[in-house]
């Protein structure tokens, strides 16, 4: 589609100079489309349709018309966040009643659910002595940068993008392993594979280190992995995205064979209405999942996790999860596994996980404007619906990781006040317990047979 093509009938802004969206009439056909103009990188994308979603919780995408689109952008002007204006409901009455159900044995063996923590006595022990041996494992995001310009994906809207020094990361590395470190999780920020020194990199943690490696990855760019890259991983998680040949380019040039026999591969998929919002329109959400299994098919993938948009509002995302739960009983594919996620606020003061698991960012520390800032973990984004990570939850820089763990540079923020937008709520809730003497389940897991015990 060209903008030449299209009459423009309105346009709204995007807070936070994110852009624009117009709405468009074909010259030609009369069609109603909604143009997004990105400030950030030039990027465009075209929108057809909307979500309905009716009272059985069933998904609907009916395309665009005049009124509805003027409806759309009123909502964006009123406050409505972005990743919500697209998404109408037969009944505009939503609840944020959480379902009570129990996760999934799939959640619980391809996902952090908080159960792993009792499989490492020593780490929980020290915790409650603030002996400061905590950590388990840590997140590292060595680029800003990615290969790919998703239309709804934050990095494509960022500024600059950022890179973390191969030292920075190394001397990181080496003071996490004085304290316990035993897994590292290479993840974005972009894409972690397009690192300069990405090979470099997972062979020292790997060979030299003698750290477990998983990587999460959008899988476009395996040609750049050397075999002995491939062959250090514990576990590879491929996210899928839609974005031009996104059938065929993802697992493109992957050698299945280069990974090691114990490595679990999986693929996950975060969907957004966004993703039918691509040139070529896929308004059956079965027929977009099938296409999705072929893709895990060609990875040999032993999963594929499924969940909606994490920036949508709690009710919009309780609805959502509702409609994808309705998805999923059409797809025969039995290694789709639906993660039910949802926003909490933890009644600690404290987060207590990111002494387990702290995140290293690209992102630049706001001090010194330096890439490298430790965050408590990578979803602090979520409790102000946005991409950037506010200052507010830096814990330290990289280098004085050891001075965090020894509490001798505190957190700046209460995540019972602030972090609403919580999606490990439960774990920081354990944790706490823990310290308190309100809960212990060491002796009942010390014998439970769970995969990847190191990636807790």
């Amino acid at each position: 589609m060209r903008l030449k093509n299209f009459d423009v009938l309105r346009t709204s802004t995007l807070k936070n100079n994110m852009g624009e969206l117009s709405i468009c009439k074909g010259k030609n056909d009369g069609k109603i489309v909604i143009h997004r103009y990105a400030n950030r990188g030039k990027i465009q994308n075209w929108i057809e349709n909307y979500e309905y979603i009716d009272k059985e919780s069933t998904s609907f995408l009916i395309p665009l018309t005049s009124t509805k689109s003027d409806e759309i952008l009123d909502r964006l002007e009123s406050g409505v966040p972005y990743s919500g204006i697209f998404i109408f409901y037969e009944d505009n009455n939503l609840t944020e009643e959480v379902d009570d159900r129990e996760k999934s044995e799939e959640e619980h063996k391809f996902t952090s659910t908080g159960v792993k923590f009792w499989k490492h006595a020593e780490a929980m022990t020290s915790y409650k002595e603030g002996t400061g041996r905590t950590v388990v494992s840590t997140h590292i995001s060595p680029e800003g940068a990615c290969n790919l310009k998703c239309p709804y994906c934050s990095v494509t809207y960022r500024d600059t993008h950022s890179r973390l020094d191969l030292d920075v990361i190394k001397d990181y590395v080496v003071k996490l392993k004085t304290r316990g470190l035993k897994a590292v999780i290479l993840t974005g920020g972009g894409e972690p594979t397009a690192y300069k020194y990405f090979n470099e990199l997972v062979q020292w943690l790997k060979y030299d280190q003698k750290l477990s490696v998983a990587l999460i990855t959008n899988g476009t760019l395996a040609k750049r992995l050397e075999p002995k890259t491939q062959a250090a991983f514990s576990w590879v998680r491929v996210s899928i995205n839609m974005f031009t040949n996104w059938e065929t380019r993802i697992g493109d040039n992957f050698n299945i064979s280069d990974l090691n026999d114990e490595c679990v591969v999986g693929c996950s998929m975060v969907y957004t209405v966004e993703h039918e919002m691509t040139e070529e329109i896929m308004t059956d959400r079965v027929k977009l999942l099938q296409k999705v299994s072929k893709i895990a098919d060609r990875l040999n993938a032993k999963y594929i996790r499924l969940l909606p948009n994490c920036l949508l509002e709690q009710k919009h995302l309780i609805a959502q999860h509702k409609a994808l739960d309705k998805t999923l009983q059409q797809v025969k594919d039995t290694r789709f596994f639906h993660q039910y996620k949802v926003h909490g606020t933890p009644k600690s003061h404290v987060c207590h996980q990111s002494y387990f698991r702290p995140y290293l960012s690209e992102e630049p520390h706001h001090e010194t404007g330096i890439p490298g800032t430790v965050y408590p973990c990578d979803s602090v984004v979520l409790n102000d619906s946005y991409q950037h990570f506010a200052k507010e939850y830096q814990l330290c820089k990289p280098e004085d990781i050891l001075e965090y763990l020894d509490k001798k540079i505190m957190p700046k923020f209460d995540p019972s006040e602030r972090c609403k937008g919580c999606v490990f709520t439960e774990n920081v809730d354990m944790l706490g317990d823990w310290v308190e003497g309100k809960v212990d389940k060491i002796e009942e897991f010390k014998n439970v047979e769970l995969e990847h015990n190191e990636f807790i």
